[in-house]
């Protein structure tokens, strides 16, 4: 890998000029590379960004293209297609998930559950919520843990 090359990748990660020179690479290579860098980021990409000035009486003012227009146009209406089908795919999902929920069959395993819905009920007496924990053991060894939602 070139010395560029190098200063480049990490410069993108995010390591400061002065942590480079530190490692020994040139500083005049560095320079460069980072106003390279600089320039891309403000460098217009696309016809989005590119604008023509027009002089009118009053002064200048930035008019973008009809083409420009345009690529707006259909990505607004790309979005909006694909907004629909998210919707769609999103109600579908609340569906199977209601109904899933909602079966009998789900109901009656989670009857069975130790401590169901306990996170959800607990209340200490010093106000927190939430934070419950259970001795658990294992049925074949006896070694017992811990399981639980415990505060950070």
């Amino acid at each position: 890998m070139k010395t560029t090359e190098h200063i480049e990748y990490l410069l993108r990660q995010g390591k400061k000029p002065k942590e480079l020179q530190e490692l020994g690479f040139p500083k005049r290579v560095i320079t460069r590379v980072s106003r390279r860098l600089r320039q891309e980021k403000h460098k217009p990409t696309d016809d989005l960004t590119k604008t023509e000035n027009v002089v009118s009486g009053v002064g200048e003012t930035a008019v973008v293209t009809n083409n420009a227009i345009a690529a707006l146009e259909s990505r607004l209406a790309a979005m909006d297609s694909d907004l629909k089908k998210l919707k769609e795919q999103t109600s579908e999902l609340q569906e199977a998930v209601l109904e899933a929920v909602t079966s009998e069959d789900l109901k009656e395993q989670l009857s069975g559950t130790i401590g169901l819905g306990l996170k959800q009920r607990f209340e200490c007496q010093c106000g927190a919520t939430g934070f419950v924990a259970m001795r658990v053991r294992c049925t074949k060894c006896g070694r017992e843990s811990w399981w639980g939602w415990f505060a950070k």
